[in-house]
């Protein structure tokens, strides 16, 4: 997994206004329209079942079966907010 300059900016701005030293971003699997969709958000600590990966002085909590999934993954962040680039899609019905 990597992260762009202007992710990890973006993203540590997020992690000080949420003002908990022990936060990290959370990435974790949820049921969409054509199977599972990866998301991201602010968590207060590591999960049970997650490994912590630290990226640029960030520590992202990431769910133990996604990691294969995400090693080629670079995070991006641009003028639609942040995107998964290179993430693997499950199905293509959603296209």
């Amino acid at each position: 997994m990597n992260i762009t300059d202007q992710a990890a900016i973006e993203l540590k701005k997020s992690l000080a206004e949420f003002d908990k030293p022990t936060a990290g971003i959370h990435l974790f699997s949820t049921a969409g329209c054509c199977g599972p969709s990866i998301q991201m958000d602010i968590a207060p600590h590591i999960g049970n079942e997650e490994t912590i990966i630290s990226i640029q002085d960030i520590e992202f909590y990431v769910a133990n079966d996604l990691i294969s999934q995400l090693a080629d993954v670079t995070i991006e962040y641009g003028s639609n907010g942040f995107k998964l680039a290179g993430l693997q899609k499950s199905s293509s019905c959603c296209e």
